[in-house]
């Protein structure tokens, strides 16, 4: 009876591991999809030529707007850096992990390859100026 119990205790362990990761963001799951997002004003800058350290990389700017509801969808930054910085909105929330952080217009958010969030836009239109370092688009 003795090994019954630690197999059944391990097991209960990994499915509520399991629950935790597929469960996030204040019990619901993270989305998948954008909803209501447009970006324009894309343009990006090749590394390569102005520090070679930095071939094969660019840096990426985009603007992005989020209607009211709208979502920009989980994602992470394992393989990036990024930033970004709000120009106007209300009702902005960014979700990490179970914490949610509200970000006002004006304020300046940096994304290190930890982060892994989503967005979600509980207020008016809300428009971001998004900067990244990406591998060079083919």
């Amino acid at each position: 009876m003795t090994k019954f119990f630690p197999a059944v205790a391990g097991a209960a362990a990994a499915v509520l591991m399991s629950a935790t990761v597929t469960l996030a963001h204040d019990g619901h799951k993270a989305p998948t999809e954008h909803k209501g997002v447009s970006v324009f004003g894309k343009d990006a800058l090749e590394l390569g030529a102005q520090i070679p350290a930095m071939e094969g990389f660019q840096v990426r700017v985009r603007q992005v707007k989020v209607e009211p509801g709208g979502i920009v969808a989980n994602h992470d930054h394992s393989t990036r850096p990024g930033a970004y910085y709000v120009i106007s909105g209300d009702g902005v929330t960014e979700h990490r992990g179970n914490e949610k952080f509200n970000v006002p217009a004006g304020t300046a958010v940096l994304e290190s390859q930890d982060v892994d969030h989503w967005i979600s836009n509980d207020g008016g239109e809300a428009h971001f100026f998004v900067f990244d370092i990406v591998p060079v688009e083919n």
